[in-house]
């Protein structure tokens, strides 16, 4: 009576969600850093494992392969142009972001090693744009359509909005003579790519 017993230490339970997530945004971190250091063909598992400070066996868990990590880091570049649709978003914000996103470093770095391996592998290159550039012309299709009721085809406008929202200084950023756009800059470009579909459609700016 009286006494008492020791007791096991309580085992470590599964990860948090927070957990998980932090450590998948490391792991795409290091990979992309690899690839834009490497390119495609040289990256390997083991260096992106070693860069992110996790296992291989983590990142198979997670990504699958090479290109799974390759599609994740386009999926997570895009990702955020859904979310700001399902939070009541505007087009011109979402288009701001856009602008921002596909211009910074990380997009560009994808975007460049898509261009050089599409012939050898158009698999990847067809998944790249599904997940990438095809899903931000869904979401500027959805705004338009929401935005501007009267606006004739709205799939056609958004593409000829995407494209506005690269035109010349994505091109100038792809072979490495500008710097990415400021806050300023990008809402502008942004602007004045809406002002030219809706112009060109015959619909007042909203």
């Amino acid at each position: 009576m009286g006494t008492t017993t020791d007791r096991p230490a309580a085992r470590r339970g599964r990860p948090r969600r927070d957990e998980v997530d932090a450590r998948r945004e490391a792991i795409l971190d290091a990979a992309i850093a690899q690839l834009a250091e490497h390119g495609l063909a040289a990256t390997t598992i083991g260096g992106v494992a070693a860069a992110a400070g996790a296992t291989k066996r983590t990142i198979y868990s997670h990504f699958m392969d090479k290109a799974g990590l390759f599609l994740a880091a386009v999926e997570r570049l895009h990702g955020h142009e859904e979310e700001g649709l399902h939070a009541g978003d505007g087009l011109e914000e979402v288009a701001t972001r856009i602008v921002r996103t596909l211009h910074g470093d990380d997009a560009v770095t994808l975007h460049r090693l898509v261009i050089a391996e599409a012939r050898q592998l158009p698999g990847l290159a067809a998944d790249f744009y599904e997940r990438g550039p095809g899903r931000s012309v869904d979401v500027l299709a959805a705004l338009l359509a929401a935005e501007h009721p009267d606006l004739g085809g709205p799939r056609e406008r958004a593409e000829e909005l995407y494209t506005l929202l690269l035109g010349e200084p994505h091109r100038r950023r792809l072979l490495g003579l500008d710097p990415p756009p400021s806050a300023a800059r990008a809402r502008e470009h942004a602007r004045r790519s809406i002002r030219t579909v809706l112009g060109r459609a015959g619909a007042a700016p909203a």
